[in-house]
C-alpha cells in the first residue's frame, strides 16, 4: 500500500505529538484525548465534545490540526464517559471518545483520526487503526 508524502506527514506529527503528550503523563494523572484532522482536502472538521459534566467545547480544524483535551484522572471517582459529534459538509457522526471502564481505560493518551469516511482509533492488537463510526 503506498501512503501519500501528506498522510505520512500527518502520522508523524500525531506521533511526536502523541509521544509529548505521553511524556506529560508520567508526571501527572491527566487522561488526554486528541481527535486529528486526516481529511485530503482543505475542508474544515467541526468538533464538539463533552461529558454530561464537562463541556469540552467545540472547534473547527483545518486539515492536519489537532483538536486535543485533558482532564485529571480522579482515583475512585468515575469521570466520562465523553462523546464526540463530528461534522463535514452535511454528514454527521457521533461516537464515544472515552469511557472509564470501557474504551479507553488506561491509556494516558486516546487519539482519534478523521477522514471522510469516518473516525478511526486505535487497534492495538493489530497495531493500526480501526473505524470506529462513518459519516451519515
Amino acid at each position: 500500500m503506498v501512503i501519500s508524502r501528506k498522510k505520512q506527514q500527518l502520522m508523524i506529527a500525531t506521533m511526536i505529538i502523541t509521544l509529548a503528550i505521553m511524556a506529560r503523563r508520567l508526571i501527572s494523572d491527566a487522561r488526554i484525548i486528541n481527535i486529528t484532522n486526516a481529511l485530503n482536502s482543505k475542508k474544515i472538521l467541526i468538533v464538539h465534545c463533552k461529558a454530561q459534566d464537562h463541556d469540552v467545547g467545540a472547534g473547527a480544524m483545518s486539515s492536519g490540526e489537532v483538536y486535543s483535551w485533558s482532564f485529571e484522572d480522579v482515583r475512585g471517582v468515575p469521570r466520562g464517559p465523553y462523546w464526540c459529534r463530528l461534522a463535514l459538509d452535511d454528514k454527521r457522526l457521533h461516537f464515544l471518545a472515552y469511557l472509564e471502564s470501557g474504551y479507553g481505560v488506561g491509556y494516558a493518551v486516546t487519539g482519534y483520526q478523521a477522514n471522510e469516511t469516518g473516525v478511526y482509533g486505535p487497534d492495538d492488537e493489530h497495531n493500526q487503526w480501526k473505524q470506529i463510526d462513518q459519516f451519515h
